[in-house]
């Protein structure tokens, strides 16, 4: 942190006539600030990334087949269980539609290759979230 009476103690080495000793002090003080700004841009992404974290963890459901996102009032997915419980990571499921050979929709991801075949297809799943009322209250 900045003391910044030190600023002060500048203006007076000025005053006395003592420029090489303010000069000094304030390439010390530019230093302090460097160090300061460096670390206050630091600590920005750092609150960046944990409001992220703390918006998608407030923002993802599991339906019991895979997790859903909810943005925007629509749900964003499928994304993988096994990914994130394993390391947090939010990896869309590919969606493998029904076929001849094969009567389900399955959902597979493409990068542990877990594979789900869910009691829903993927358009009644994603379904929009209905959005809670809000009632205001009286006065």
């Amino acid at each position: 942190m900045i003391e910044y009476y030190r600023f002060y103690e500048v203006e007076t080495l000025i005053n006395q006539g003592k420029l090489k000793e303010a000069f000094e002090e304030l390439h010390t003080l530019q230093k302090l600030y460097m160090e300061l700004s460096q670390e206050n841009a630091k600590l920005k992404v750092q609150l960046h990334d944990t409001e992220e974290i703390l918006s998608i963890s407030r923002n993802i459901i599991f339906d019991g087949d895979a997790y859903w996102l909810i943005s925007g009032g629509e749900k964003q997915g499928p994304f993988c269980p096994k990914c994130y419980h394993a390391n947090g990571d939010l990896i869309r499921m590919t969606v493998i539609q029904k076929s001849e050979f094969n009567p389900k929709t399955s959902w597979v991801c493409p990068h542990c290759s877990f594979a789900a075949e869910p009691d829903v297809d993927l358009e009644s799943a994603k379904s929009p979230v209905p959005r809670a009322k809000i009632i205001p209250f009286m006065q």
